[in-house]
């Protein structure tokens, strides 16, 4: 049976991929006509049929936990690049928070072998502190390491149901705590160690910056941090941004999907105003503690708007913050990198941001892009 669901599932991609590799006009044409968001963007062709394709799938939020992380990792094997061979990739496992005696699994991705301390992004994966893992994100990690020659530490988070808030956030903090005393054993600078992530990840990255002396005794902030499409207001987002409402249904990640992520990590009498789940809406003093940010949005998603939030209020607590609007993707664009144009793109600018803030020296030149937003970020109604 599983030799069966293997071949199945070879099938399946070989189909997907051959469709995909059609003309825009015919991609479009097969998925019902282009579509464009109230900006005015269209969205990639690919994505567009991607989506009508997803459709024969169980939605995320109509499974177990286990099955749709299952189902998730199946789907970006689909779409992502393939994996890049790296002098050293390691798996390892540290000890977890003070009476825990679960370990946090990492995996460790650097550029070379040779004996020396690197810049180094401690990275944490994506999927609504529900789904995603390190498999999930091993190609692309890779692809970023190689192109942005820093080290790369991919951190695998307990996950709710079975771990709710604020598991992940203590797995987030006691890595970096971790990391910053032992990193060096490892070829870590921890001069140059920065933190990022995606999606809920980005909450983990931003959340560390946050943390002040108070959870990070004696420990240096980090020295830059990158986000892509953070969730960063779980409270009020639903309200106050324009994306949200209008990419609510039928764009991957669904103000159902949102909900599902929602309910699950956090407890009923959770209050999601707290700033360590809604971090978007910490004080302002503490985001002068913010070190600078490479921050990646994409058009046709529904945490456009709070990423947009962000940048403005980060800019006004004057951290330097780069912001990058990718208008043709969706949320969750890092694994369609391997047939999406746009997304590989958005991982090349990523490599070349990591590169540009943590000193080291990347594999891709630099050059400009059209779509960095300007210095005065527009407001949800503006941008809408």
């Amino acid at each position: 049976m599983l030799v069966i669901q293997t071949i199945l599932k070879h099938i399946e991609a070989r189909v997907a991929h051959a469709l995909l590799r059609l003309p825009d006009r015919l991609l479009y044409a097969l998925s019902g006509g282009q579509r464009v968001n109230q900006s005015g963007h269209q969205l990639d062709a690919r994505i567009q049929l991607g989506l009508v394709l997803q459709r024969a799938k169980p939605a995320l939020e109509t499974l177990p936990p286990q099955i749709a992380r299952r189902q998730l990792r199946e789907m970006v094997t689909i779409f992502d690049l393939p994996p890049e061979s790296l002098p050293r990739v390691e798996n390892l496992s540290i000890p977890g928070v003070a009476k825990i005696s679960t370990r946090i699994p990492l995996r460790l991705y650097a550029p070379t072998n040779q004996a020396k301390d690197l810049p180094t992004l401690l990275y944490f994966h994506g999927g609504g502190f529900v789904v995603g893992d390190l498999d999930t994100y091993d190609a692309m990690l890779r692809y970023v390491c190689k192109k942005s020659g820093c080290i790369i530490i991919s951190v695998d988070y307990r996950l709710a149901p079975d771990h709710p808030f604020p598991a992940a956030v203590d797995d987030a903090l006691a890595t970096y705590a971790w990391i910053q005393k032992h990193g060096p054993l490892f070829g870590v600078d921890v001069k140059r160690l920065g933190v990022g992530g995606d999606s809920a990840g980005g909450n983990l990255a931003l959340n560390i910056c946050l943390a002040g002396a108070g959870a990070l005794p004696r420990l240096k902030a980090p020295a830059f941090q990158t986000l892509i499409y953070p969730w960063i207001d779980l409270y009020e987002a639903h309200t106050q941004d324009a994306s949200f409402k209008e990419f609510a249904t039928g764009f991957a990640l669904t103000a159902a999907l949102i909900e599902y992520f929602t309910r699950h990590a956090f407890l009923s009498t959770q209050k999601l105003q707290d700033p360590r789940v809604s971090p978007l809406l910490a004080p302002a003093a503490g985001l002068k503690r913010v070190p600078p940010t490479l921050l990646q949005l994409c058009g046709f998603d529904p945490l456009r708007d709070q990423g947009v939030r962000l940048a403005a209020r980060l800019n006004d607590a004057g951290v330097d913050c780069e912001t990058k609007l990718y208008p043709t993707l969706i949320h969750g664009a890092t694994g369609l990198a391997g047939i999406v144009p746009d997304a590989r793109e958005m991982l090349d600018d990523f490599a070349r941001g990591l590169a540009k803030l943590s000193g080291s020296a990347p594999a891709i030149a630099d050059r400009p892009r059209k779509s960095v937003l300007p210095a005065a970020t527009p407001t949800p109604d503006e941008d809408s």
